[in-house]
């Protein structure tokens, strides 16, 4: 016998040999005559499967039932049919919220990138306290609570195992925009950019925080607020200018959202950068530092007609370094670029 979370689970004996199970008949999996390649599921696996596919077809709701869905999930995490049945199980139970979330970590140390189980922690924590009462009180006194501080202490340790785990950012995201957490999150992003300037997860996390839930089709950032931004990247650039990470949060956002100060601000900034001997070499090595010169003449090109000639005679010869010199791994996509410059 081994211990899941708050339930025990029988290991070692058949489920057909168990007293609790005698009531029920298996239902075994309809192959279909003469298959070609039937799956290999171990004799574990099927058994339990027959009993899970009995109890779902009367829609027993029991913790025997509980506890046959742990097994399964153990078997096979990715199995979402389980986890639909596990939450209406919980629910209609009335099953202990925090042990169902202490069964959930168990299962999230073992299948870490397992989109199932992050939903299911999500249905929980809603559970546990309900956005709309959670929004009745302040953003200090929401971190404080009991419940959003477990959930940010399960990701602080989630992403500290793996710094990039797609489902953790973006279980991390579903709680910050849930229950509007955001002054505590440009905080926390900054820590992660600040331990590994290279980490993309982080960098991205930061763009969502800047929009803060707000339709990223109308959002204008503020000018003090695109300054900000832009010297803030430029220092994390002085760290490892050939880092592509900087390079994309800051074209992106500009262009979305603030798309002349591309030219007006970051511009000069980098142009500054590039021009000291401290950077020199490294700034004009770098595709990134040509790929946003790219960028930013584009957009200054369709915003000032005037200028267009000029601009793009220079984002032509951008193209032709980073395809036969910089970049050149990568050439047919610059010789492309720099076909379309004339429809700009």
């Amino acid at each position: 016998m081994r211990i899941e979370g708050s339930e025990q689970v029988e290991e070692a004996v058949s489920l057909a040999q168990q007293a609790e199970w005698q009531d029920i008949t298996p239902i075994e999996q309809e192959e279909g005559e003469g298959s070609m390649c039937p799956i290999a599921y171990t004799d574990e696996y099927r058994e339990l499967m027959g009993y899970l596919r009995a109890v779902m077809a009367v829609g027993e709701v029991s913790e025997r039932a509980l506890s046959l869905t742990a097994r399964v999930i153990e078997e096979n995490p990715g199995h979402y049919t389980v986890w639909v049945y596990r939450k209406r199980l919980v629910e209609e139970l009335e099953s202990d919220i925090a042990e169902e979330l202490d069964w959930v970590c168990d299962i999230s140390r073992k299948f870490p990138k397992n989109y199932q189980l992050w939903h299911h922690r999500e249905s929980l924590v809603t559970r546990l306290w309900a956005p709309s009462s959670a929004l009745l009180v302040s953003e200090d006194q929401r971190i404080t609570n009991p419940v959003l501080r477990r959930e940010l202490q399960f990701l602080d340790a989630a992403i500290d195992e793996d710094s990039k785990n797609f489902h953790a950012w973006s279980y991390r995201q579903w709680l910050v925009s849930t229950y509007a957490l955001w002054t505590q999150e440009l905080v926390f992003v900054d820590t992660m950019v600040n331990q590994d300037v290279r980490n993309n997860s982080a960098w991205n996390q930061r763009y969502f925080a800047m929009l803060a839930n707000r339709n990223p089709s109308v959002v204008r950032l503020e000018p003090d607020v695109a300054k900000s931004e832009i010297e803030y990247v430029v220092e994390h650039i002085k760290l490892a200018p050939n880092n592509d990470s900087p390079w994309s949060y800051v074209t992106g956002l500009l262009l979305r959202h603030a798309p002349s100060m591309l030219y007006t601000d970051l511009l000069p900034r980098i142009k500054q950068l590039a021009a000291d001997n401290a950077y020199q070499a490294a700034m004009t090595l770098t595709p990134f530092y040509w790929s946003a010169l790219l960028d930013i003449y584009e957009q200054q090109a369709a915003d000032h007609p005037d200028l267009k000639k000029q601009l793009v005679d220079e984002s032509s010869a951008i193209c032709d370094q980073l395809a036969s010199e910089t970049d050149i791994i990568h050439c047919r996509y610059w010789n492309f670029r720099k076909t379309s410059l004339d429809t700009c």
